[in-house]
């Protein structure tokens, strides 16, 4: 068998102070804003305000489930896992949750709605805006914003009533109720059934026709402004993305060189152990959101949830990269050296992603959790000193393995 041997004027510590300084840096970031505040921070795993409780405080919590049955007559901040909402609440709620949230039909919030979700079901009242990133989002029947909803992601749904406007960019958006004024969205498809009402006008940005009934009530205009027909916005989402793939390069060049044991040991363990470094991948990035919320629901464990919060953003970065970089050898046919492997790779990957835009997204998918799989599996590698496979250096720095000492020529015939 084939080896490259590193050599090392003198072995690596595995804790050094910039780690400990880049660590406290971080935690001092996230708690600075709240050291006025930490008298009202909640963290438990199941966070109750029941029906016959008032609470006057701003709460600040974080929890696996929380529902607020009873009156909190002030702010609510939340991370949690799900969020029922059947109470009231007389100030505004932000919430960052994975799961589901929902306000139910005896739930009121006053103020305005504000963060994240799976997915969000409007049955009561919210007095103010609603400002949501989630996946379903659903304005029911008896469901009322007073003022304006901004949406984005999948599927927009109203059936109730939405006070003034509603604006976003969803994949799909249904209009049954009704809106105040405006409707502003950019869409693939938009439907407006026959009971849709529209006190202002209907702009919407699709590359087909929306689908609006004829016994829809629209008080203004019907623009549509198809996707592909906005020059400057093509010109400025291009540039975006040339800029967005020269920042990952640079990322990978400086991850890979800060990281040099560990990546080349990510870049050939994937290409060694393709199969293992795809399930090390796949449960890492299923356990690493649970691991968040099970640090965050501690108070010792939050600053740990907020530092493993910014390693999850780190990794959707520079993630791919190992992946990206066994790409690239394979296209070079083991020449060219990590980094000339990265970038042709890096050209390769992001523009199968350009090219088949409904693909994009599986192809960054896998290369994210082989990625990580791969810095797994090379982190563990580098700190049992093992050796690197041939699989993606030079072969100028390939010697063959040693010849054992006592090793003797056999003897002739």
């Amino acid at each position: 068998m084939w080896f490259v041997k590193l050599f090392r004027s003198k072995p690596k510590t595995p804790h050094t102070p910039r780690y400990y300084a880049l660590g406290a840096v971080a935690v001092v970031a996230v708690l600075m804003p709240s050291l006025t505040t930490l008298g009202a921070l909640v963290t438990t795993d199941r966070y109750i305000v029941r029906d016959v409780d008032t609470v006057t405080e701003d709460q600040y919590i974080t929890s696996t489930t929380a529902s607020i049955e009873g009156l909190v007559d002030a702010d609510v901040v939340i991370f949690t896992g799900s969020l029922t909402i059947s109470g009231e609440v007389t100030g505004s709620v932000t919430v960052l949750s994975f799961g589901s949230v929902n306000v139910t039909e005896q739930g009121s919030i006053r103020g305005s709605l504000n963060g994240t979700a799976g997915s969000l079901h409007i049955a009561g009242s919210i007095g103010d805006d609603v400002f949501i990133g989630a996946a379903s989002i659903v304005v029911d029947s008896t469901g009322r914003v007073g003022r304006d909803l901004m949406a984005f992601g999948g599927a927009l749904t109203v059936e109730g009533e939405i006070g003034r406007d509603v604006r976003g960019r969803m994949v799909r958006t249904t209009i049954v109720g009704t809106v105040g004024r405006d409707l502003d969205v950019a869409t693939q498809g938009l439907h407006m059934s026959d009971s849709a009402v529209v006190g202002g006008d209907v702009l919407y940005r699709s590359p087909g026709e929306a689908d609006i009934s004829s016994a829809a009530q629209i008080t203004g205009i019907v623009t549509r402004l198809p996707t592909q027909g906005n020059f400057i916005y093509s010109i400025i989402l291009t540039l975006a993305n040339v800029v967005g793939f020269l920042g990952f390069v640079v990322a990978g060049i400086v991850a890979l060189w800060l990281l040099r044991a560990s990546g080349s040991r990510a870049v050939g363990s994937i290409l060694t152990n393709p199969v293992k470094t795809l399930l090390v991948g796949i449960v890492a990035v299923i356990v690493f959101p649970a691991i968040v919320v099970l640090l965050a629901v501690t108070l010792v464990g939050l600053p740990l949830a907020a530092v493993a919060v910014m390693i999850g953003v780190a990794a959707f970065v520079v993630g791919p990269v190992p992946a990206v970089t066994a790409l690239g050898n394979r296209v070079l046919i083991n020449r060219g050296g990590l980094f000339g492997a990265f970038v042709l790779g890096a050209a390769v990957w992001r523009f199968g992603i350009w090219l088949i835009p409904v693909v994009g997204g599986y192809l960054y998918l896998i290369a994210l959790i082989w990625g990580v799989g791969g810095w797994i599996l090379g982190i563990i590698a580098a700190r049992s000193n093992d050796d690197t496979p041939i699989a993606l250096l030079p072969r100028s720095i390939i010697v063959p393995e040693e010849v054992p000492p006592d090793w003797e020529p056999p003897l002739a015939p």
